[in-house]
């Protein structure tokens, strides 16, 4: 693998983010969708991303992460969230509310690594 991936789960009012810098994908963050541009810039800056992994998100959001001038890479998350909840079932609900887009994240990014690293 060359260079640090970012996952992304898009939400309506919440993103989840997750990194990679080896095979294994690690949940990051959670974001808001309201000004997730500036979020995702400095994430890129601070873990020196080089391609995007991006699960079911609306046309404009995908062009916006497009622009970004890194290689961007769709995939269906189908089932994601309820993956993501199961991993997280020995946390508190408020814990587990927090951490969610961010496993999800984790999940899709993983999912992706799995694919492209060992499938070639």
């Amino acid at each position: 693998m060359s260079g640090a991936v970012l996952g992304i789960d898009y939400g309506d009012k919440h993103i989840g983010l997750a990194v990679a810098t080896s095979p294994l994908a690690e949940p990051l963050t959670t974001i808001n969708n309201s000004d997730f541009l500036v979020s995702i810039k400095k994430i890129i800056s601070e873990h020196h991303i080089q391609s995007i992994v991006v699960g079911n998100c609306p046309e404009d959001f995908l062009a916006e992460i497009s622009k970004l001038g890194l290689l961007v890479y769709q995939v269906d998350e189908t089932l994601t969230t309820i993956d993501a909840a199961k991993a997280l079932f020995h946390t508190t609900q408020s814990r587990r509310k927090s951490l969610i887009h961010a496993a999800s994240a984790a999940i899709i990014l993983q999912s992706w690594l799995d694919s492209h690293l060992y499938n070639r």
